[in-house]
């Protein structure tokens, strides 16, 4: 799991805290929206995993609200 200050896409130089803002900002519920908007985890794709699942917790987190 990453922390706040971790990069979660390093070819964006996107933190956790980064993507995790963008996603509320947007009100994002999917990747394509992330990456339709933003282009993270579109080049390499290494960090997919780990933004869908940055995606996840805030929409559990969006759920319990």
């Amino acid at each position: 799991m990453l922390e706040d200050n971790d990069f979660a896409c390093r070819h964006m130089l996107k933190k956790k805290k980064d993507v995790v803002k963008i996603i509320q900002d947007n009100n994002f519920t999917t990747m394509d929206e992330i990456q339709d908007e933003t282009n993270i985890a579109t080049i390499c794709g290494s960090c997919f995993a780990d933004i869908e699942e940055i995606l996840e917790e805030e929409l559990e987190k969006r759920e319990k609200k």
